[in-house]
């Protein structure tokens, strides 16, 4: 295995990627803001700040100069172990960069410009349950992402979804997750007929009643983020906020936050809201810093995320073990609310499995 390469191409390189990581987290910042703490009459403005700032960035990235160091690193790390850290980066910045040369500079902002557009429409239609106001700027999105799509070399029609699944999953077409949906299907379908027709779990009790009955939202609030702490979340180098749709963001390696959202009327939402979120910060926390600033300084895929955030939601999150500990500080938080219901009926109803159009909190046989 051949020394790793220190020559001025590579360090050019890393300073012209650290610059399109430093444009893009930016970016990231003004959306961040955008689905927590933005007055909603910035909307419009604000939707024009990031698509100067990404279309700023794909100018910096697919410039020619950025071709030209790919080309000479790619020979200097060729010989390289495939998984030394400068071949690594080669690679992903080279792929990353042959998609991002087949797209227009006026496509990236056009697409900036319509999803925050959109996710403020979505927000608003949601708190009305209005979704004829949400669908023109959602027929906007899918009218670009053909676009996209076609621009990168999608043979048909039929082929546009492997392009764009490969931004998230690369590698992954629809084929293959269709025929793995199929074989789910085949054991899913028949157990979730089965438990529907056996004897229902009691979980009205996660549920308020009443006005006097809700869940007071300080109190989860503090609850959930005492343990996300004690799962390893830092609140050093993150924080928690509200957003009308729970999400974490990277912003660094040593910034990464979460949101969630409580209902006071359900105490689950928030809370295995924070817990999912939390396994993705832990996951992002986890890059090592000597990555910072690079295409390397993230996840592998949404797949592998997803493997993360929902094993400390619902393998760590839901077991039994995690409660026999945490159940006694829950009925301290809620005093007389949970008195009456025995761990294994909590631990029951907490994983109970009932059909839902509600994705972020649905149970795990269902989702």
């Amino acid at each position: 295995m051949s020394a790793a390469p220190t020559s001025a191409a590579l360090a050019a390189l890393r300073d012209r990627l650290a610059t399109v990581y430093d444009l893009n987290k930016s970016a990231s910042v003004l959306e961040w803001d955008q689905e927590t703490y933005m007055p909603e009459g910035a909307a419009e403005a604000r939707a024009y700040r990031l698509a100067t700032l990404r279309r700023l960035s794909h100018e910096h990235f697919t410039a020619d100069e950025t071709g030209d160091l790919l080309d000479t690193t790619g020979t200097e790390t060729a010989d390289l172990d495939p998984h030394d850290p400068d071949r690594a980066l080669v690679r992903v910045a080279q792929r990353d960069y042959d998609r991002a040369t087949q797209l227009p500079a006026q496509l990236v902002s056009d697409f900036a410009t319509a999803t925050a557009r959109a996710k403020q429409a979505w927000q608003a239609a949601r708190a009305d349950d209005d979704f004829a106001r949400f669908a023109p700027h959602l027929q906007t999105v899918i009218d670009l992402s053909i676009e996209k799509a076609d621009a990168m070399g999608a043979a048909s029609p039929a082929a546009r979804y492997d392009v764009l699944l490969d931004e998230y999953e690369p590698g992954m077409t629809a084929d293959v997750v269709a025929r793995e949906f199929a074989d789910l299907r085949t054991g899913l379908v028949p157990l979730v007929e089965a438990i529907a027709d056996a004897p229902q779990v009691d979980a009205a009790f996660l549920h308020a009643q009443t006005d006097e009955e809700v869940f007071d939202e300080a109190v989860q609030w503090a609850f959930g983020l005492e343990v996300a702490q004690a799962f390893g979340y830092d609140l050093h180098h993150g924080r928690q906020d509200r957003s009308a749709h729970p999400f974490s963001t990277t912003l660094a390696i040593d910034d990464v936050r979460i949101t969630t959202r409580i209902d006071p009327r359900f105490f689950p939402s928030g809370f295995f809201g924070t817990l999912h979120e939390t396994g993705h910060a832990l996951y992002e926390r986890g890059v090592s810093p000597t990555l910072a600033r690079s295409p390397l300084a993230s996840g592998t895929s949404l797949g592998m995320h997803e493997s993360q955030s929902r094993l400390w939601e619902n393998q760590v999150g839901r077991s039994r073990s995690f409660w026999q500990h945490w159940y006694p500080k829950l009925q301290a938080a809620f005093p007389g609310r949970f008195d009456a219901v025995p761990l294994d009926a909590f631990y029951r109803a907490i994983n109970q499995v009932a059909p839902s159009f509600i994705r972020v909190e649905a149970d795990e046989v269902t989702y």
